[in-house]
């Protein structure tokens, strides 16, 4: 039990942390400074003098990907015995919302499948690039419930620390309020972009706390302490 578990909690908090780091390179940094808002033409230029960049960009987000499929499914053994039930639902969220990532990041081949065509247009480029961002923000709907069900297990569980999983829960209403507003509400795009960097810590923080517990601590043994007759225990 505690040696599969154990396995669990690391597979699960080493993908988290890949895709920490690879989200931050594909987004924080690839897709940031290539992409200009509202400027086709720019966009277009910046694509054209990096295209090796924008393709280790697309790689890091099919590593997104991968991690992320491995987290649904290592969670999920992980929480079993805490909510056989509810884990196996959290997991299947993330499952789908992996499946709406692919489809996000198929817009983002078309990107690159167009860098290497002989009539360019950047404005059917910039709706590629649009259309990644649309489906990937609907997705992250559903990861905002995947956070809540996250913060249920954590907090059912007898050895995850509960500020963890309030700060899930924290995290995952603050995904699922501000990517239904950027649907629903364009309008609204300034104050859910300000929204959005008020809460981008907590939410980032929240998955990346879990990580680092699953590694350090996930799965292990509890220490009988002298004088204990109990059986030993085991953290989640």
């Amino acid at each position: 039990m505690e040696n599969s578990n154990r396995k669990d909690a690391i597979v699960a908090g080493v993908s988290l942390i890949i895709m920490a780091l690879a989200a931050g390179y594909a987004y924080g940094y690839v897709q940031s400074s290539l992409v200009v808002v509202g400027n086709p033409a720019a966009t277009l230029t910046n694509l054209n003098n990096a295209t090796g960049l924008f393709g280790s960009g697309v790689i890091g987000w099919c590593i997104i990907l991968i991690t992320d499929l491995l987290v649904a499914w290592s969670l999920y053994r992980f929480f079993a015995h805490v909510d056989a039930k509810i884990s196996f639902a959290t997991g299947l969220v993330r499952a789908v919302y992996s499946v709406i990532l692919a489809f996000a990041i198929f817009h983002l081949g078309g990107v690159w499948q167009m860098l290497f065509s002989a009539n360019q247009d950047a404005v059917a480029l910039m709706n590629l690039v649009a259309g990644f961002e649309k489906y990937w923000s609907l997705g992250l709907i559903l990861f905002g419930v995947h956070l809540l069900g996250l913060g249920y297990l954590s907090l059912k569980s007898n050895t995850v620390p509960k500020w963890m999983g309030w700060s899930l829960y924290v995290a995952g209403l603050s995904y699922m309020a501000i990517h239904a507003a950027k649907a629903m509400a364009p309008q609204a795009a300034d104050a859910v972009s300000m929204a959005e960097m008020i809460l981008g810590a907590p939410m980032a923080i929240a998955e990346l706390a879990l990580a680092v517990w699953l590694v350090w601590k996930g799965g292990k043994r509890k220490r009988q302490l002298p004088g204990q007759g109990h059986p030993m225990q085991f953290a989640s």
